[in-house]
């Protein structure tokens, strides 16, 4: 049986919210949403996919969330307890969000035919939220259902564009963890703190036109991310999740300290007024830096950010 072409009417004037950024979804309207989250553990990646499926429920999405550590049925309710149910909460979407318990390959293959299925049949706006991704998908194929299942995350990110399926997925390194197709489909990125120098070979080239720098990468706060989107490069600072607010540990207050790179000029610079940068001379600057005793380095990329800040003020 023929079927038209999906009109996502849902993304007319849905948003989502990064807290300094707003993401216009209907520049995603033909394409549909494929995001990537990438980076090691702790820096915020799960709380950004939760974060985006909270405000996609609230336009309309059901939201499926693959849960391979236990971590999220803590939050948004019991994991659905066989496929037959995640069929039928898929076809019914009286409920905003849909955990799924899936620690391995094997175990996430029938639920992940299941959702491909629902998409295929009701053609009804889904956000699948894949944790932990390199645990379902791969560059290579490898034993244990992983090939299997690497195809059918391929098949989310190649086909959910025309079914109303979209995708986020998380990853802790830009290469050698998720299978290549998902990269190349991919139109959305968030790239957070990165700690390995030897992550920045695969990353540097999307950072070429940009002043980022990996010491920059390096300097991001757990819930920072550069966000590569249609409209270029952007840093990034995602609220929490209202889930994970009512179960996350209050933060310990952290001494301050003097900012050396420029990112972290970039975030001291953006929460001070701008007649206060303007009066940021350079001799004022200057003499600033002596009596602080900064290095030359650090004063470099704090000019270069107060540059960018009263630029991007004009």
């Amino acid at each position: 049986m023929s079927r038209a072409v999906i009109q996502r009417t849902e993304v007319a004037d849905a948003i989502l919210d990064f807290g300094n950024t707003a993401i216009d979804l209907s520049e995603y309207a033909t394409t549909g949403l494929r995001i990537v989250a990438v980076g090691p553990s702790g820096i915020g990646k799960t709380n950004a996919g939760l974060l985006i499926a909270e405000q996609l429920a609230k336009q309309g999405w059901i939201c499926a969330l693959i849960d391979p550590e236990g971590e999220i049925a803590s939050m948004y309710g019991q994991a659905v307890a066989s496929v037959d149910a995640l069929r039928k909460r898929l076809a019914k979407r009286d409920q905003p969000f849909v955990v799924v318990a899936a620690e391995n390959a094997s175990e996430f293959i029938p639920y992940g035919r299941a959702i491909l299925e629902a998409a295929e049949e009701h053609r009804k706006p889904i956000f699948l939220m894949i944790d932990e991704g390199q645990v379902f998908s791969a560059p290579r194929k490898r034993k244990n259902d992983i090939g299997e299942a690497a195809d059918i995350v391929n098949q989310f990110a190649e086909r959910g564009r025309k079914r109303a399926l979209d995708l986020f997925l998380t990853a802790h390194r830009f290469t050698g963890s998720l299978h290549r197709s998902i990269f190349a489909n991919k139109n959305l990125s968030l790239i957070g703190c990165q700690e390995d120098p030897t992550a920045w070979a695969a990353l540097a080239p999307q950072f070429r036109s940009s002043k980022i720098e990996f010491n920059d990468l390096a300097a991001l706060a757990p819930g920072e991310f550069f966000c590569f989107s249609r409209r270029g490069v952007e840093k990034v600072r995602m609220p929490m999740a209202e889930a994970l607010q009512r179960v996350a540990p209050k933060a310990k207050a952290v001494k301050p300290k003097l900012p050396s790179t420029f990112s972290q000029w970039d975030r001291a610079m953006r929460e001070m007024p701008k007649r206060r940068l303007e009066a940021l001379t350079e001799p004022v600057v200057a003499l600033l830096g002596a009596v602080a005793g900064l290095s030359p380095q650090q004063m470099l990329s704090g000019r270069r950010a107060l540059h960018d800040e009263l630029e991007g003020r004009r």
